[in-house]
């Protein structure tokens, strides 16, 4: 199931909104000092710094987690296309072996041989179209799956990258001269939102982006098995149709 990428970014921009226009909460009754105020915004900025390594290691995962799955699933189709490739190169080796070991005995229909021989090259090159119809079908539908999350994933980077900026984006948008515990409620809101809005919003978010990858990766391995075995079904009825006319060139 891929992620409707437009409700993602939609929701995804309410989140940094959500985070960076949090309405203060009230001011305390008894107002710290200026420089008890400015060690806790301190704080707040390294919060904001270690919340946004936390969520850089989180998102580093996920694409882990992504690319193991686009890896095992390219090698499992990988594996049947090349087996079929081999049995469409390959397979028809032995009735040529016998068409040829005829000819050279120079007692049958040589042309009869030789129209044989020429029908097996025809049905090799239309084998291989097939295999190459196969092949893009599944890389378009191997490619649609993971490309919203990718774009997903961006986007919630350049979220996490904008957690470390938060609290010198503050002093844009909070007086902290004239109303300095204001600046550090905003921060207190902002730092909670953010920290909630990702771990009950994006990790579940993400989370259902890998499993749909995990669910469809073995359909998609299972839709390009089926449509090579339709190949190899094909090449071994026309190899027995070869070795079935060969008795009419004798």
């Amino acid at each position: 199931m891929a992620w409707n990428l437009s409700f993602v970014l939609i929701a995804a921009c309410a989140l940094l909104a959500s985070s960076v226009s949090a309405a203060p909460s009230a001011k305390s009754a008894a107002k710290p000092r200026s420089e008890e105020l400015r060690d806790a915004i301190e704080e707040y900025r390294v919060r904001f710094d270690e919340l946004h390594k936390e969520k850089d290691q989180f998102l580093q995962f996920a694409r882990t987690g992504l690319w193991a799955s686009v890896r095992a699933m390219n090698e499992e189709v990988l594996q049947d296309l090349g087996e079929t490739r081999n049995n469409v190169e390959y397979g028809f080796d032995d009735v040529r072996l016998e068409i040829s070991l005829l000819i050279v005995e120079g007692n049958h229909n040589e042309q009869c041989l030789l129209d044989l021989v020429y029908d097996i090259v025809e049905e090799k090159v239309r084998l291989g179209e097939e295999i190459s119809r196969c092949a893009d079908d599944t890389n378009d539908a191997k490619d649609a799956l993971p490309e919203s999350f990718y774009e997903f994933l961006n986007l919630l980077q350049r979220l996490s990258n904008s957690i470390a900026e938060t609290t010198l984006y503050s002093f844009v948008s909070q007086n902290s001269v004239t109303d300095p515990e204001r600046h550090l409620a905003f921060l207190e809101e902002s730092f909670a939102e953010t920290d909630r809005a990702w771990n009950e919003e994006a990790l579940p978010l993400v989370q259902f982006e890998l499993d749909a990858m995990e669910y469809n990766r073995p359909l998609i391995v299972a839709d390009s098995a089926q449509c090579l075995q339709v190949i190899n079904d094909r090449q071994q009825a026309f190899e027995d149709s070869i070795r079935q006319q060969i008795p009419s060139c004798m």
